[in-house]
């Protein structure tokens, strides 16, 4: 068999295998992980004009990314140990595709990846000019070529360090993917899907908070599981208007017509909630988010004498609203209403005794959020302490 003969079939089953992990690798991370931040990018830049299908958007761009390797083997011809840096710039280009910035509402930026990823191109292909001309002294014994062959683990080895580059270098804001992951169910309209959404993470902004709320209020959750959830900005961040809280990719408008009336002059939160229900324009889901916002202000003397307009405290009640009512019973010794519940009261007291076991603030909130963390009480707790 001739030299060449034996090079090509020794070095066919590795670059089949080479490209099947790339084509599967970054597919998965390009339909699993960052489906929805370039769902983002496609909005941004259409101006909300098109919609990002996540199976062609991630099939297109898999095969666009795998032709740019093909490119770079046929212009080199790179078989052996260097075959591997075919995929460089194509993973080059996925990691920038997938770096856009979290400070996205002037728009979307690559940040420094405009001018890094034509460097490191320019760098790939200056690396692959000189292991074209270093192949011909490359070994051609037959325990280097093969499919488990030396050049075959060098090469796996090599598309290895390059997706971990990927995972290194890409946009991998926790906060932000969950952001856009609950933006896309309220735009599909699987609103029960969001509760699945960093249900256990403790970190959010006033933007997540406010999709939160959104969320669970479009499910008709909101004052059953608003307080499982971590929170900041309190009343602050339930309306899009606020300078902290940006929608991505969720009009405004439904925002405003699932509450009752959108007005294009910007209000205070209190000052819109409580200007619809004057008016008589608030919906339902308006009437937990008043409920709601006096809650996340902590103010239980304006939450107790507004709940009983809406709900009849003789019926069964949301749970967040039974432990706030419990709550304000328990810290006051006239209170406006009287409200009990037995399981409730017993929780309650449990709850105290387990504060009272600690000393130091941050240990004792630790320990009431490992045990209690999915009520107002804990809630209410550190916005008190």
């Amino acid at each position: 068999m001739s030299e060449d003969t034996l090079k090509r079939h020794g070095t066919r089953p590795y670059q089949v295998a080479c490209a099947v992990l790339f084509l599967v690798f970054t597919f998965c991370y390009l339909y699993f992980y960052q489906d929805n931040l370039l769902a983002m990018g496609q909005y941004v830049l259409s101006k909300g004009r098109t919609h990002y299908d996540h199976m062609v958007g991630a099939t297109l761009l898999t095969l666009v990314l795998w032709l740019l390797q093909i490119g770079c083997y046929l212009l080199f011809r790179l078989k052996g140990r260097s075959h591997a840096l075919t995929y460089v710039p194509s993973v080059v280009c996925l990691t920038a595709i997938t770096s856009i910035g979290s400070d996205i509402v002037q728009g979307v930026t690559l940040g420094w990846w405009w001018i890094v990823a034509p460097l490191l191109i320019t760098i790939a292909l200056v690396a692959m000019c000189y292991a074209r001309r270093s192949q011909a002294y490359e070994p051609l014994e037959h325990n280097w070529q093969g499919l488990l062959g030396r050049w075959a683990w060098v090469n796996y080895g090599g598309l290895l360090v390059q997706f971990f580059f990927v995972a290194l270098c890409s946009n991998h804001n926790q906060v932000l993917h969950t952001r856009l992951e609950i933006e896309q169910h309220v735009m599909d309209g699987t609103y029960r899907q969001t509760l699945k959404v960093g249900a256990h993470s403790l970190h959010t902004d006033s933007t997540l908070t406010c999709l939160r709320i959104y969320s669970l209020s479009l499910a008709g959750l909101l004052p059953e599981r608003l307080f499982e959830y971590p929170l900041v900005g309190n009343s602050a961040a339930m309306l899009p208007d606020n300078p902290g809280v940006n929608f991505l990719m969720c009009g405004k408008d439904k925002f405003y017509q699932h509450l009752g009336a959108w007005f294009h002059q910007p209000m205070y939160r209190m000052h819109y909630l409580r200007f619809i229900h004057r008016h008589g324009l608030a919906t339902p889901a308006a009437h937990d988010y008043l409920l709601c916002a006096y809650l996340l202000d902590g103010n239980l003397e304006a939450f107790v004498r507004t709940i009983g307009k809406y709900y009849d405290l003789k019926r069964p009640l949301p749970k967040h609203y039974r432990e706030a009512l419990v709550l304000y019973n328990h810290l006051r010794s006239n209170p406006y209403v009287v409200y009990h519940d037995s399981v409730m009261d017993a929780d309650f007291t449990d709850f105290q005794s387990l504060a009272r076991q600690y000393g130091r603030p941050r240990q004792r909130l630790s320990a009431l959020r490992d045990t209690y963390g999915n009520t107002y009480w804990t809630y209410y707790y550190r916005l008190k302490h």
